[in-house]
């Protein structure tokens, strides 16, 4: 999925990037990394998961193939 299709899930599901950052003790930089594939922080991808609704291998289905491949 696409970094802006997490954000628009993020914003139907009224969770803010800043909200997120602080409930998870992380910078909101590192959420947007995160969001943006720059980083793989899993607790991190799997709040978003949850705030989203979305499963993790639906949210970064990319990352998960190449895992898979390996």
């Amino acid at each position: 999925m696409e970094p802006l299709e997490i954000r628009i899930l993020l914003k139907r599901a009224r969770v803010t990037i800043l909200s997120l950052s602080e409930k998870l003790g992380v910078t909101d930089s590192m959420i947007h990394q995160v969001i943006d594939g720059q980083r793989h922080t899993e607790y991190v991808r799997q709040a978003i998961a949850k705030a989203t609704g979305k499963p993790v291998e639906k949210l970064w289905p990319q990352t998960n193939n190449k895992k898979k491949a390996a």
